[in-house]
């Protein structure tokens, strides 16, 4: 399951209107998707881009773990 609908599925989004929310995809090492005033990223580490605050786990990791991953977010500052 790719990045895009792990965060989807979580959200509780369609995965073709998550594309919507992509962050800057030319500068960002990974995936980053504003939704609000948070930023959500899927990866198995911390990512390592500076956008918004300090990344911290998502309370909700169903999705992420079932495909060895983890879902982080970062609130906008």
């Amino acid at each position: 399951m790719s990045s895009s609908k792990i965060i989807a599925s979580t959200l509780g989004f369609d995965q073709a209107e998550i594309s919507e929310y992509r962050y800057q995809s030319t500068r960002t090492s990974q995936a980053i998707y504003a939704i609000g005033n948070f930023y959500f990223a899927c990866s198995k580490r911390k990512p390592k881009d500076l956008v918004g605050g300090t990344w911290e786990m998502h309370k909700d990791q169903f999705f992420a773990s079932q495909n060895k991953s983890i879902l982080w977010l970062s609130q906008a500052l």
